[in-house]
């Protein structure tokens, strides 16, 4: 089993904001009835799996033990037991798909009061595929973000990941994927180790492929690269049938349950190019890190938009399997959540939880889905609006039972575009739903728990939000006992990429190109301060540099700073606004070199 790594910075402040009370009135439980265009028509499909739980538990056990030889052998009993029609091989080198190299952040000089610009540039768009960016926390403790880029004369699909390692105070440039002859649809994001190692990790971005920009015939593909960049590989995996595409990205894995046993896997829409018929789903997944990957076809036989994937992990891994939140056009006038059930380890098997049952002149659009992954989950949530206001739905029994109409705020109103959600597995207050207007005025969030969300934060963005892109929230934690809120967005345009965290406590910024002699910790300035002053420290060569902040009691209360930097002078942007007066002491460490100075905050 994996020991989840966590390297990050130990926070403990909390997001400035308006804030307003809980509000979950009119929540009703699911009847989990089908409704009147449901009702006689089969909601599951039966499919025997293509290899037995035994096998695929050796397989894993082989994988973590170190035993390459053994888990090879396996693979091939794995293998020779699927059909063929089964069986993609990843197409390398299948197009002119190449890695990139991104310029650094521009990040704000003096950001502490708003969001970081992750990156400055024009996003991709084009309805209604409006998933053009994810974020996830990497299993090494890392931040994680993926954008699209607009195309641009020469470069026509670009997919860029920037990776954060002090919850989000700066970003750096992992890698990416472009091309000059074909267009990138949407995208979904994962951050895998593979082995015990943080640099071990590695990224996998899917994403859908076509020759023309509007997504016809698009394909499913995928990128990978270790966190800095290298032992980059693309491919192709799969091509849909003639006049259909393959839209909506969303990636599923076991990792967090295991390390070089890990699994990964995508599933898409397969649809008519117009994208106004839903035909199918399609579920592929790797055992060997996107070498070859099982694919099997989901029908539901109906027109299903839209898709959020997660796994649902089991009592053992032979039992996990994958949710699929989806929204279900029954009529012109009446949309309806319904999650589809389908083994991991891929068959063509499924069945159908009909969470909600909204009736005629109701539309429940665009659902969020994310299952927290414990063994076996306890909780999983869906995010959606209903005729323009943002709701949550969710279950605490596995499944069992859903509710619905979960009020994501008081004074809510309608017009709300996007919603997002996110879940850890560890800590307490940990789910977090997100809801955005259709202006993009105002992105607003929430973290708690099923019946108490938490406080809402409103419009905790500051700059206008995209009408177009999605925007998207992840809970970072930190150690085992924190959780707190993160999200990125695209801005109005849409053009930039910004995110911000709960608990960003400091900006660290480059003064000038030049190098100084010896290290050195100064005095901050202003001193006393409230609630802001700057720290400037000097770095005469590279290496972990560590920045934290002690209370009279030798408590640690902050960390500014704790990774690898090059050499150079820096500043530190240090925030005490949930800190109480008095003195407080700021210690620099390096391999060669160790200060400690003295400040006072006085409110």
């Amino acid at each position: 089993m994996k020991h989840f790594k966590l390297l990050a910075v130990l926070t403990a402040f909390m997001f400035t904001g308006v804030l307003s009370a809980q509000d979950n009135i009119g929540s009703t439980p699911s009847t989990n009835q089908p409704s009147q265009y449901e009702t006689g028509r089969e909601s599951y499909n039966e499919s025997d799996a293509f290899y037995s739980t035994e096998l695929e538990a050796q397989h894993k056990a082989a994988l973590e033990n170190g035993n390459s030889i053994e888990a090879k052998q396996i693979e091939k009993q794995m293998e020779s037991k699927i059909p063929a029609k089964n069986i993609y091989k990843s197409k390398f080198n299948n197009n002119d798909d190449q890695q990139v190299q991104g310029s650094q952040p521009p990040f704000n000089p003096d950001w502490y009061g708003s969001d970081v610009t992750v990156y400055s540039g024009a996003i991709k768009f084009g309805d209604p595929y409006f998933r053009q960016i994810d974020m996830k926390m990497g299993e090494d403790g890392n931040m994680y973000v993926a954008l699209n880029r607009a195309p641009v004369s020469g470069t026509n699909g670009r997919i860029d990941v920037y990776r954060s390692s002090n919850g989000g105070a700066t970003w750096i440039y992992s890698n990416g994927v472009s091309t000059s002859t074909a267009y990138y649809g949407t995208v979904s994001l994962l951050v895998e180790l593979r082995g015990t190692s943080p640099d071990s990790s590695r990224v996998f971005v899917f994403y859908s492929r076509s020759a023309g920009s509007n997504n016809d015939g698009a394909t499913m593909n995928f990128a990978s690269w270790r966190r800095d960049g290298s032992a980059w590989y693309s491919a192709e995996i799969a091509a849909p049938p003639a006049n259909q595409e393959y839209s909506f990205t969303t990636a599923i894995s076991d990792g967090f349950f295991w390390s070089t046993g890990t699994y990964v896997g995508v599933l898409c829409t397969e649809s008519n190019n117009a994208l106004t018929v839903t035909n199918n789903f399609r579920y592929y997944r790797s055992i060997n890190w996107g070498q070859t990957w099982t694919g099997v076809t989901i029908s539901s036989g109906y027109d299903d938009f839209y898709p959020s994937a997660d796994l649902r992990p089991g009592a053992s891994s032979g039992s996990d399997s994958v949710w699929i939140a989806v929204e279900r056009r029954l009529s012109a006038t009446q949309y309806e959540v319904r999650v589809i059930r389908t083994p991991f380890s891929p068959t063509a098997s499924s069945n159908t939880y009909f969470v909600t049952s909204g009736g005629a002149n109701v539309k429940y659009e665009k659902p969020a889905l994310s299952v927290k992954q414990n063994a076996p989950t306890d909780t999983a949530i869906i995010t959606t609006t209903k005729n323009g206001v943002a709701y949550y739905l969710p279950t605490t029994n596995g499944g069992g039972l859903w509710s619905t109409d979960f009020n994501l705020g008081s004074g809510n109103g309608n017009n709300k575009s996007f919603t997002w959600c996110n879940s850890s597995s560890r800590g307490s207050n940990s789910l977090i739903s997100m809801w955005v207007s259709n202006d993009g005025d105002s992105i607003n969030i929430r973290r708690g728990v099923v019946n108490f969300m938490g406080t809402t934060q409103f419009k905790r963005n500051s700059n206008t939000a995209s009408t177009s892109v999605a925007p998207t929230c992840m809970v970072y934690s930190p150690d085992a006992n924190t959780n707190l809120s993160a999200f990125s967005y695209a801005g109005f345009g849409p053009t930039n990429i910004y995110a911000n965290q709960e608990a960003l406590i400091t900006g660290i910024n480059q003064n000038g190109t030049s190098i100084p002699e010896n290290f050195s910790l100064s005095q901050n300035y202003p001193n006393p301060f409230n609630p802001v002053t700057n720290i400037k420290f000097n770095l005469p060569k590279s290496g972990y540099v560590k920045l934290v902040v002690f209370d009279v009691m030798g408590r640690e209360v902050a960390t500014m700073l704790n990774e690898n930097m090059n050499a150079g002078s820096y500043t530190a942007d240090f925030d005490a606004s949930q800190l109480s007066s008095g003195i407080y002491f700021y210690k620099l460490i390096t391999a060669d070199f160790t200060d400690t100075k003295k400040m006072m905050l006085v409110k």
